[in-house]
């Protein structure tokens, strides 16, 4: 995805929030909030970058940190989200400790004394309500794009973060897609299209 992007002129980075793929540590949202702002951070920092044209696309529960970090940081150019839950009441286990057993099994945990308080930690993820931030992204371009199969979070959640965002905002059903956008052949080119056409770039 970088490197198609990339041939179109886009410099993009991509990154793992904490406990996915290469990434050290542990799922943890209020950690993946203070990693997309490590990120943010250094592309800032890059030489000759104007961070007036940084844009955000993000996938699943990043999108969800992702809608509140662009609520507060107005530099973000326009946000794409992609696939992302409106809330996770609906997706995730009413028992925090068969959240914690299931993220230790696929390997999103690691440390067997994580989380220290399972409470807190499961709390984290109920408060993240992304149709409250996406008001505050306004007047900036909002993207939603959902799998109509996705059989993780429900289509109806992209309906109702489409419904929440303000003008600007762009809504994208994606025939026969499931969760995993990232390998969707079509998903590059939606992200082109953002860019080139959505985002005012």
């Amino acid at each position: 995805m970088v490197e198609e992007l990339g041939r179109e002129g886009y410099c993009s980075i991509t990154f793992n929030f904490r406990g996915c793929g290469l990434s050290e540590g542990n799922i943890d949202m209020r950690g993946w909030y203070d990693d997309l702002e490590a990120v943010a951070d250094t592309i800032n920092d890059i030489p000759g970058l104007d961070p007036s044209t940084v844009h955000c696309v993000a996938f699943s529960a990043g999108g969800a940190i992702a809608a509140e970090f662009a609520s507060r940081k107005k530099s973000i150019r326009s946000l794409l989200l992609m696939a992302t839950p409106d809330n996770f009441r609906e997706i995730l286990p009413d028992d925090p400790g068969l959240l914690r057993d299931h993220f230790r099994k696929i390997g999103v945990i690691r440390d067997e004394h994580f989380p220290p308080d399972l409470t807190s930690w499961y709390k984290d993820f109920l408060a993240l309500e992304p149709a409250r931030s996406l008001p505050f992204v306004s007047p900036r371009p909002v993207g939603i794009v959902h799998g109509d199969k996705d059989e993780t979070v429900p289509p109806e959640h992209a309906q109702k973060l489409f419904a929440a965002a303000c003008h600007p905002k762009k809504i994208t059903i994606v025939e026969g897609a499931a969760h995993q956008l990232r390998k969707d052949p079509r998903t590059v080119g939606i992200i082109k299209d953002w860019l080139k056409k959505d985002a005012g770039y």
